[in-house]
């Protein structure tokens, strides 16, 4: 059932002094479904914002089961095709995943296998808010910032220079190979 939406504004409004996350609608209406994550994805589009930073927290309060829903609001919802989200969705998926059994990942990667390979081949890139004197290796995509994570996801000891070195060409290469057709997402 699709998640009140007046109860959603209302948690999204929660002021910074009050911890969202552990709000009467956090947890007993929107935390228990996690087809509910899919809901809060759209206000990843403005971090900054005060509903993006509450939906941020909250989502990162879900368990493995959210990662499928939140692949397919980036890929397919109102959010998809906008950088912020993507950035904040992908950061989001890899703080569910990333302490959790090696079986667990697979599993949940697996699940989300067909919406995470639409952020592999999404080729937009990633907001740029470093100031000119940071030298950057690259400027990423979704789809690198997605194939890093993944890899991460996978293998957490992986070292990431060499796809850092390649330029667009190779890490195209080195995303075909990660996405489904390719070999496997995780």
């Amino acid at each position: 059932m699709p998640l009140d939406p007046h109860l959603l504004a209302q948690a999204l409004r929660t002021p910074p002094g009050q911890d969202v996350t552990e709000s009467p609608i956090v947890r007993a209406v929107i935390l228990p479904d996690p087809a509910n994550a899919a809901d809060l994805v759209p206000a990843l589009r403005t971090p900054d914002s005060l509903e993006g930073a509450n939906a941020r927290r909250i989502l990162c309060e879900f368990d493995p089961p959210a990662v499928p829903h939140i692949a397919a609001a980036l890929a397919g919802g109102p959010a998809a095709g906008d950088a912020q989200a993507a950035m904040a969705g992908v950061e989001v998926i890899w703080a569910l995943l990333t302490g959790e059994p090696r079986a667990v990942v697979a599993e949940t990667l697996d699940a989300a296998a067909e919406n995470l390979d639409v952020l592999l081949r999404d080729r937009t890139p990633l907001p740029d808010d470093m100031p000119a004197h940071i030298e950057r290796d690259f400027r990423g995509r979704i789809c690198d910032l997605t194939h890093l994570v993944l890899g991460q996801l996978a293998d957490p000891t992986a070292d990431q220079s060499v796809f850092r070195a390649l330029d667009d060409e190779g890490r195209d290469e080195a995303i075909r190979q990660r996405r489904p057709s390719g070999g496997g997402i995780a």
